[in-house]
C-alpha cells in the first residue's frame, strides 16, 4: 500500500513545560514529527496562559525538539495586544534564540496583530454573514493595515512562508483542499501561501477524527492528514489523553506513515508538483475558496453549537487545568 502523510500543527495556547514536554518526548520515541508554534513573550491578556521563550527552561526545551526534527513556528509574539515595534523586536529575538526566522505563522484568535484575521479570511458574502454573527471582532483585526499600530504585514510577507486558514472535520486535509498551499489573490499582499488543517483542537475532538477507522481510511485513500491541536490540552492528571496515545500507537505501527513537520510538508507538495509539470503554488479559483469556507463555517458550526466539543465548552468544562 502505498505512503501516506500524517502531521500536526501545535497552537501553543496553555502549554507550559509541565504539560508539553511528555507529549514530546512521546512523539519522539515513536518517530512522529510536527511543527509545534511558540510565544515570544509571556501572555498579556486573560484569554490564554502559557510558557513563552523567555522561559529559561522552557526555552531550552524548545531547542532540544528542535535539533530533534521538530519545526518551530510562531503563534504571534505573544497573546495580548502587541505592536508593530514590539512583533519585529520579537521577530529578531525568535531568530537570535533559535538561529533562524518561523517559516510558519498561525494566528492567535483574539490578536489585533493577526493577518487577515476572523471574518477577513472570508470573501463577500461570507465575509458580512460572518461579520454579523461575531460583531464582537469587528475592527480587532489590524496586522494587515498600514495605517494601525499593530500593522507588521509588510514583514509577515516577507518573512513567513506558510499560514493556516480553513479548517475540516475530514482526516484526509488534501480532500478537503486540493489547493494547499495556494495563493489567495485577496490576500497575497500580506501574505505568501496558505494551506488548510484537520480541525481537532482538543481531546474531544482528536479522538472523533483521529482514530483507528480514520487512520485505516487514510491509508487507502494515500492521504495527507494536518492536524490543528492544542497539545497542552492533551495532558490530564499527569497522564497524556489517552486517544490520542492509541492514534499515535496506531500511526507509528504503520510503515508506509510519513510523519514531517508541516513546512517541509508543503515543500514536498510543491516540489512534486514542480515534477509533475503543475502549479507549483496555485492560486485558488473564487468557487474553490468558497467551499472551503462554507465547509469551514460548517464544522465550526457543529462543533460549537451541536455537539458543543469544541474549546469554548472544553475549557469552561476543565477550567482547573488553565488557572
Amino acid at each position: 500500500m502505498g505512503q501516506f502523510h500524517f502531521t500536526i500543527i501545535d497552537d501553543t495556547d496553555d502549554a507550559t513545560l509541565e504539560n508539553i514536554k511528555p507529549i514530546y518526548d512521546f512523539l519522539y520515541e515513536k518517530r512522529i514529527f510536527i511543527t509545534k508554534t511558540v510565544w515570544v513573550y509571556p501572555p498579556r491578556d486573560k484569554h490564554s496562559k502559557g510558557d513563552s521563550l523567555q522561559s529559561p527552561e522552557y526555552l531550552e526545551f524548545i531547542k532540544d525538539i528542535k535539533k530533534k526534527g521538530y519545526e518551530i513556528g510562531l503563534h504571534n509574539a505573544g497573546s495580548g495586544d502587541y505592536k508593530r515595534e514590539e512583533i519585529l523586536e520579537g521577530l529578531e529575538e525568535f531568530k537570535r534564540l533559535l538561529g533562524e526566522y518561523p517559516k510558519i505563522q498561525i494566528n492567535h484568535s483574539y490578536n489585533k496583530d493577526s493577518i487577515y484575521g476572523g471574518y477577513k479570511r472570508f470573501n463577500w458574502p461570507l465575509r458580512a454573514l460572518v461579520k454579523m454573527m461575531y460583531p464582537q471582532y469587528a475592527g480587532v483585526y489590524q496586522g494587515e493595515d498600514p495605517s494601525s499600530d499593530y500593522y507588521w504585514g509588510d514583514v509577515h510577507k516577507r518573512i513567513i512562508r506558510f499560514s493556516r486558514n480553513h479548517t475540516t472535520s475530514l482526516i484526509n486535509t488534501a480532500n478537503f483542499d486540493k489547493y494547499m498551499p495556494y495563493i489567495d489573490p485577496q490576500r497575497s499582499e500580506y501574505c505568501n501561501y496558505w494551506f488548510s488543517a484537520t480541525f481537532a483542537p482538543n481531546p474531544w475532538i482528536f479522538n472523533r477524527i483521529i482514530n483507528r477507522h480514520a487512520i485505516d481510511k487514510l491509508e487507502i485513500e494515500k492521504g495527507t492528514c494536518i492536524v490543528f491541536a492544542h497539545l497542552g490540552y492533551f495532558m490530564k492528571d499527569g497522564r497524556i489523553n489517552k486517544g490520542f496515545v492509541d492514534a499515535i500507537h496506531y500511526l507509528a505501527s504503520k510503515n508506509n506513515c510519513v510523519s514531517m513537520p508541516v513546512s517541509p510538508l508543503l515543500e514536498e507538495r510543491i516540489e512534486n508538483r514542480k515534477k509533475q509539470g503543475r502549479e507549483p503554488t496555485p492560486k485558488i479559483p473564487l468557487l474553490a475558496k468558497a467551499i472551503l469556507e462554507i465547509k469551514h463555517l460548517l464544522t465550526r458550526y457543529k462543533y460549537r453549537h451541536l455537539f458543543k466539543l469544541d474549546d469554548y465548552t472544553y475549557k469552561n468544562l476543565n477550567s482547573k487545568m488553565f488557572q
